[in-house]
């Protein structure tokens, strides 16, 4: 039986992911060593989420911009479909 192209798209999504996290990693310790942050005012029963969601949504936007369709004859139709499933997630 033939493989659908729903199974296909979620193979290769799933490893682009899978190949993105030990990049994402090294990119987390890249900011908790870059000194953008100042760690010292962490305070972990205040507030203790807000330098680790900074830190996240960092390395998630760097991240998306690996893939950045910006430049190429695909941007028009990915910038359409990334904002139309921004709608349903």
């Amino acid at each position: 039986m033939p493989v659908s192209k729903k199974t296909k798209i979620k193979r290769i999504t799933n490893k682009l992911l899978k190949d993105s996290i030990p990049h994402m990693k090294d990119l987390i310790k890249k900011a908790l060593d870059s000194g953008a942050l100042d760690l010292e005012k962490w305070d972990e029963k205040l507030n203790h989420m807000i330098i680790p969601k900074s830190i996240f949504i960092a390395v998630l936007k760097v991240t998306a911009d690996q893939y950045s369709s910006i430049g190429t004859s695909f941007e028009k139709e990915m910038t359409k479909d990334i904002n139309n499933l921004k709608c349903f997630l």
